[in-house]
């Protein structure tokens, strides 16, 4: 361990860079490895090779005196502080504050040694006391840290007794890689732009106080509490794409004989508000919470004080760790049946528009808007009616199309008589079309002489139609199956229906006059000229939405391009980027009730918004070559005439 710290004493000695940007946060992490180290084996060391640890040990404070930054300003998640006491207030997210920490926490091992159990003061004159050896084993543990399972220790080293174990060498660069041997040469931006992609690639560990010690700690000292952050930590890098396995080894997997359940939500929140980035996307802190609260039964109580205390201090924590708190809560929220102690929250309420707490509530209560709807049944019966106000009215859509019907309803056959053909469209819906598939309502509204008329025709019709079904039966009784009785039958239909003729002639005259006035109010109200793209896009918008018989299913991803096809809506629009337009259009219509939906209907339909994309750039570069192409044929005949006149 020594060799690791040579390149660390070499970088501060030589005075390569009197700021420490392009040096200290690659030495801070070889010094941190020496330390982690230490605490694992540092009792063992001690024991077998007291010299060599005390003059590593003098090593590590050498450069610990001589780091020039002890603590990462930038990284604090807390712009200011409750009391000059607040722990919360001087994290730094792991950044260079936490290797003074872990080092104040290893002094412990500069210590005298002390056996793991206490032995008694031995007599040597009795005779029943234990003889000693000549060569006493020296003690194997100095320190009684109980996250580390000592019992694969002692058994790892009874494997190597009598072993002759050769480490292999360790090789370091003496300067700091990837940065140019002459960096103290550089200017201060230069020096600034080597510090960030040193810090992108050693990025800070991650830690804050959120709880009280009594809740995390216990009566426990530091180096329980890194040993059990070190296994959390590693089982996140390690384990992130298996999350309820993860969420599993979290909960029972520890070999910790304590519960940590305080520590385990605390190292989360601290991983999960980390700066300048989380350790995972707020999504997969989400799902792993909620499952560790369902897994751990004494995780909930930990979770909500910790987000009690962060929401006490909201006027000091950076916006963006807020707003990632706001949307893992969301998350948490909508997983345990949208049930939260609100009444706790109440003090948000009490502030004026743009106070931190109240939009941190507005955030939360927006979130959860896109997690579910608007209208969520869950959501609006466990969220109180004060907090639920603060969402305000519920937002229109400008801009999107209504779907229309399809398939499109039948127009009704163009002998029937008109009150039969009204008949018939109110059974459709109250529409019905004009021979081109869109949609005409049929007119409610109607003067007094339109209802006379009405009455009329209908009076007559039913009439009519009375007598026919009377004459029907008595002519199906009499001769029933026989020609001359369907052909008597047709006979009187046809000389009710030239009976009937002027009264559903007049009815036609009304309708028609009813239709025309309607039509002149229509237009009056709403402009004649429709956007093509819109038109489009509503009938697209109701394909997707349709369950069109006799299955009565959605249709799919294909059927749906395939009626975009048939229909030759691209050819019909005239344009590549007025079809992705109207595409678009649907897409967003379609998935408008909440955020997951939109999400499920983009991804659905993005191979398809994705050809049409590359069909318009394919479009432009051939307009961006003809146009290149004709300015150089003009530039060309210029010269021409130019070379003519000389």
């Amino acid at each position: 361990m020594s060799h690791c710290l040579i390149p660390c004493t070499a970088c501060w000695a030589a005075g390569a860079d009197p700021s420490g940007l392009t040096w200290q946060p690659w030495c801070d992490q070889l010094v941190y490895a020496v330390l982690g180290a230490l605490v694992w084996g540092g009792a063992r060391l001690k024991a077998a090779a007291s010299d060599e640890h005390e003059a590593l040990m003098q090593k590590v404070q050498q450069y610990m005196d001589a780091r020039l930054t002890q603590e990462s300003v930038e990284l604090r998640p807390m712009y200011g502080a409750n009391d000059a006491t607040d722990a919360v207030a001087a994290s730094d997210s792991g950044g260079a504050g936490f290797l003074g920490q872990l080092w104040h926490a290893v002094q412990v091992l500069r210590q005298e040694p002390q056996t793991l159990q206490q032995q008694e003061d031995i007599d040597p004159n009795d005779p029943d006391a234990p003889q000693h050896h000549d060569d006493p084993e020296p003690p194997l543990q100095q320190l009684e840290i109980q996250g580390i399972p000592m019992q694969l220790v002692t058994a790892y080293v009874n494997k190597l007794k009598g072993q002759a174990v050769e480490l292999p060498p360790i090789s370091l660069p003496d300067a700091v890689p990837g940065v140019e041997f002459d960096a103290a040469q550089l200017g201060l931006v230069g020096r600034a732009e080597v510090a960030i992609k040193l810090q992108g690639r050693y990025p800070a560990r991650g830690g804050m106080r959120i709880l009280e010690s009594q809740y995390t700690d216990g009566s426990r000292g530091a180096l329980e509490r890194f040993i059990a952050e070190e296994m959390i930590i590693d089982l996140l890098a390690a384990f992130d794409a298996h999350r309820v396995e993860l969420a599993q080894m979290l909960c029972s997997g520890l070999p910790l004989p304590y519960d940590y359940s305080g520590l385990l939500c605390e190292t989360l929140f601290a991983q999960l508000l980390r700066l300048p980035h989380p350790r995972l996307t707020p999504v997969a802190f989400s799902a792993l919470i909620a499952h560790t609260a369902l897994l751990r039964p004494a995780f909930p109580r930990y979770l909500a004080g910790s987000v009690r205390q962060l929401y006490l201090r909201l006027q000091f924590l950076a916006p963006e760790l807020a707003g990632r708190l706001a949307d893992v809560l969301a998350h948490f929220i909508s997983n345990m049946s949208f049930r939260w102690p609100w009444d706790k929250y109440r003090m948000g309420l009490a502030q004026p528009p743009g106070g931190p707490q109240r939009t941190f509530l507005i955030a939360v209560l927006h979130d959860l808007v896109k997690l579910t709807s608007w209208d969520h049944q869950l959501l609006l019966q466990e969220t109180p009616a004060e907090f639920l106000a603060l969402l305000g009215d519920q937002p229109g859509f400008v801009g999107l199309p209504m779907p229309l019907p399809y398939p499109p309803p039948a127009a009704p056959p163009a002998g029937l008589p008109a009150v039969q053909q009204l008949q018939l469209q109110q059974q459709q819906g109250g529409g019905g079309t004009d021979g081109q598939g869109e949609v005409q309502q049929v007119p409610e509204a109607r003067d007094e002489g339109g209802d006379e008329q009405m009455t009329e025709a209908d009076g007559s019709a039913a009439a009519a139609g009375d007598s026919t079904v009377h004459e029907q039966d008595a002519a199906a009784g009499s001769a029933a199956g026989t020609d001359e009785a369907m052909q008597h039958i047709e006979q009187q239909q046809q000389q009710q229906q030239s009976e009937a003729g002027p009264s559903l002639r007049q009815q036609a005259g009304g309708d028609a006059a009813m239709a025309e006035a309607d039509a002149g109010q229509q237009e009056q109200q709403q402009p004649e000229v429709q956007d093509p793209e819109m038109l489009w896009a509503g009938k697209l918008l109701g394909v997707m939405q349709s369950r069109p018989p006799p299955e009565y299913k959605p249709l799919t991803y294909e059927q749906v391009i395939e009626w975009i096809d048939k229909q030759e809506m691209a050819q019909q629009l005239g344009s590549p980027a007025a079809h992705l337009r109207a595409v678009i259009r649907a897409v967003l219509a379609a998935g408008s009730k909440s955020c997951s939906h939109c999400y499920v209907l983009i991804e659905r339909y993005s191979p398809y918004l994705l050809k049409l994309m590359e069909q318009l750039d394919e479009e432009q570069q051939q307009q961006q070559q003809q146009h290149e192409e004709g300015a150089e044929q003009v530039k060309s005949g210029q010269q021409m005439v130019l070379d003519t006149l000389g």
